[in-house]
């Protein structure tokens, strides 16, 4: 064999090293950037999970969700305050979702799912109701403005 035939074969083996350290390299990044998307995924959950285990335990707090969603005006003083506060709760979870669906580590399919808990919420004209006195005065314009478009859309809304 002389020198030549070894150097093209040797470039050949290191061609394919390069190639396959790219193809390496590349599916590091790959999987890093798929990280950030399932720690969101998990934290939202969480989130959410927390407030529905704080509802499950206090069948009085349940009740106050409720009665507030379907009308806040009827409730007490302090039941209002009550409710105000779990749906401060709430939205704070659901603004920190819209913001990480903006910051694009919120995949659609769970945008999807956390907009629906959001028009559950807001079907409740209580819910309507708290947001317009109290609510959007607690969050940025963008959030606001994501709301109010999805209240624009129920038809319960537009009657």
């Amino acid at each position: 064999m002389n020198w030549d035939a070894i150097s093209a074969v040797a470039e050949a083996v290191g061609a394919a090293g390069v190639i396959a350290s790219l193809l390496y390299l590349a599916m590091q990044v790959r999987a890093s950037t798929r990280a950030p998307s399932v720690e969101s995924k998990l934290a939202t959950t969480r989130m959410y999970t927390d407030f529905l285990v704080m509802l499950v335990q206090s069948p009085e707090l349940n009740d106050v969700f409720l009665r507030g969603r379907k009308d806040i005006n009827a409730l007490g003083r302090d039941d209002y305050m009550r409710f105000s506060n779990l749906a401060l709760i709430a939205f704070s979870f659901f603004s920190a979702g819209y913001f990480q669906y903006s910051s694009k580590t919120l995949n659609d399919a769970d945008w999807y799912e956390l907009r629906a808990i959001v028009k559950y919420w807001l079907i409740g004209k209580g819910c309507r109701d708290w947001w317009y006195k109290l609510g959007h005065l607690s969050f940025d314009a963008p959030f606001r403005q994501f709301v109010e478009s999805e209240i624009a859309e129920l038809p319960e809304a537009r009657n």
